[in-house]
């Protein structure tokens, strides 16, 4: 019989094995929330356990709204550190949420019965009720990569999250009562020119119907626990002539908002890639004086510094390539959101007043980020 100290030994080997893919796992972002999977606990079954640590971490990756935390833990390491049971309780789970600073993580236990390996896995969130799951699979999985252990960790993820997280959709229209259908299904009434809906965080089909007007449709990506705002404009279905001008005028409005949305993500990618950990250790390869570490000769010149850690120089490379991307985006979209709203706004301006006097509707969508909106809004 192995002590715990023997145990904790192995358990520690085992996360090893787990984090040695763990750069698979999807990095947080705004539409993503974090997840960390705890090397599960075993007495018998290591090699298992460490397959289906990795497993639960690749079906995170590929679930929808959700995104793994690339530091790994050990539920033996914590609870022994922790002075826990093995079995940890409520108390001890939620002191290992502050040791791993993570407000929601995966736990588990497995053991190893003759050919197959049983237990169950949990899912403790900050604030909310823990869920868990039984599993029970043949011994000989032992490969993170083996397709009946990814559908088996995909399917325990699904029942552990119950799907993506939900954020919170706020539809402001110009009509007072209106109709809302979010990707072709019906939602719910607007009152008074506004509602809120709770959906599936992520990218989502909005359409507004009201009587004695013309539809109005908008894509909108929804950020998990938050709220996100979109403005839809709709103009009178019973306008006897097209007024070019003023259509024109909410078509640049709507392209300025895009372009707008566009230039505002691509400043958030490259305030993460700032701050992302890579960056850091790749920033710490020159010295103080070198103001651009990502200008094009020092990155020449660190790939040619035999002295300098190969792997963090071309993990830096990359997220500095990635910067370039997104900074050339900034470049051309923000000149264009100011040009298209600009053009728009005088398009409005200068419309003929026949229709005008019929108008005063809010103009088009504008998808928020980081749980706000960009809200454009115009009355005539």
């Amino acid at each position: 019989m192995m002590t715990r100290a023997q145990r904790t030994g192995l358990a520690a080997v085992v996360a090893l094995l787990a984090c040695s893919n763990a750069a698979l796992a999807a990095e947080p972002s705004p539409t993503a929330l974090p997840i960390t999977v705890v090397v599960l606990r075993t007495d018998d079954a290591y090699d298992q356990a460490g397959a289906l640590t990795q497993a639960l971490r690749s079906a995170i990756k590929e679930a929808p709204g959700w995104s793994v935390r690339e530091e790994d833990f050990s539920l033996e390491v914590l609870t022994l550190s922790l002075q826990c049971d093995d079995r940890p309780d409520a108390g001890c789970q939620a002191r290992i949420a502050d040791q791993i600073k993570s407000d929601r993580y995966i736990w588990g236990m497995l053991r190893k019965s003759d050919t197959e390996v049983e237990g169950e896995l949990h899912l403790w969130t900050r604030g909310k009720p823990e869920s868990s799951v039984p599993v029970k699979y043949s011994a000989n999985l032992t490969e993170a990569n083996d397709e009946p252990l990814r559908k088996i960790a995909a399917e325990a993820i699904a029942k552990l999250t119950g799907g993506p997280p939900s954020g919170a959709l706020r539809v402001r229209t110009g009509a007072a009562q209106a109709s809302v259908f979010i990707d072709g299904k019906p939602a719910g009434n607007v009152h008074n020119g506004e509602a809120t809906f709770t959906v599936a965080a992520g990218p989502h089909d909005v359409r507004v119907k009201s009587a004695g007007f013309l539809d109005s449709q908008a894509s909108v990506v929804v950020l998990p626990v938050a709220t996100t705002d979109v403005a839809l404009s709709q103009m009178p279905a019973e306008s006897t002539r097209t007024n070019w001008k003023r259509m024109g005028g909410f078509i640049g409005l709507g392209a300025g908002a895009v372009f707008g949305s566009v230039a505002v993500i691509s400043s958030v990618q490259v305030a993460s890639i700032q701050s992302d950990a890579r960056y850091v250790a790749y920033r710490g390869l020159f010295t103080e004086n070198v103001e651009d570490v990502c200008a094009l000769e020092n990155r020449r010149a660190i790939q040619d510094d035999f002295t300098a850690d190969a792997k963090t120089a071309r993990k830096g490379i990359e997220l500095c390539e990635r910067a370039d991307t997104f900074m050339a985006l900034q470049y051309v979209f923000y000149p264009l959101a100011v040009a298209s709203a600009g053009v728009g706004a005088y398009l409005l301006v200068t419309s003929d007043g026949q229709t005008a006097e019929r108008a005063g509707w809010s103009v088009q969508p504008s998808v928020g980020l980081g749980g706000g909106g960009v809200d454009l809004t115009y009355r005539w």
